[in-house]
C-alpha cells in the first residue's frame, strides 16, 4: 500500500535534514550552508510526489551544492533496495497463488527472482502468466 503523498514528503525532507544533520556534526558544512540547502527543498518540496522527482530534486540541487552529492547516491541506493523490496513482495505473493496452479512456473519465476541482476521489468517479459497476475491484483 503506497502511503499518502504528504507522509512521503515528509520522509524525504527528513532525509535531507538526516543528511543535513549529519554533514553539521561532522562539520563538513556550515550552519548558514545549511540553512540554504534547507531552503532550496523546502521551496520544491511540493513538486516531490515520487522518489525519482526526489532523485531529480537532488541532481539539481547538487550542482549549486556540491555537498549534496553523497545524498544522491544515498538515493540512488535506496531506490535499488526498495525496487528489490516491491518485487520480492510481488514474487511472494505470486509464487504462494500459482504453488497449487502451476509448481513448474513458481519455481521459475522464484529461481529468476532469486538472482541479484533480476529486476521486476525483466520478469514480467519472461514470465506473461506473473505480469497478469501483479496486474489484476493492483486493480483490487
Amino acid at each position: 500500500m503506497t502511503p499518502p503523498a504528504n507522509l512521503k514528503k515528509e520522509e524525504y525532507a527528513k532525509t535531507v535534514c538526516l543528511f543535513l544533520a549529519e554533514l553539521l556534526r561532522t562539520r563538513r558544512i556550515t550552519l548558514a550552508r545549511c540553512a540554504e540547502i534547507a531552503q532550496k527543498v523546502i521551496e520544491h518540496l511540493n513538486l516531490i510526489d515520487s522518489e525519482e522527482n526526489f532523485l531529480r530534486l537532488v541532481k539539481e540541487l547538487t550542482s549549486d551544492f556540491e555537498e549534496l552529492y553523497q545524498l544522491e547516491k544515498i538515493v540512488v541506493r535506496r531506490m535499488e533496495i526498495n525496487q528489490r523490496d516491491e518485487m520480492e513482495e510481488q514474487v511472494r505473493a505470486f509464487v504462494i497463488w500459482s504453488l497449487i496452479k502451476d509448481i513448474h512456473t513458481a519455481l521459475s519465476v522464484l529461481k529468476e527472482a532469486m538472482k541479484e541482476e533480476s529486476q521486476l521489468n525483466s520478469l514480467y517479459e519472461k514470465f506473461p502468466q506473473f505480469k497478469e497476475f501483479i496486474q489484476h491484483h493492483e486493480q483490487h
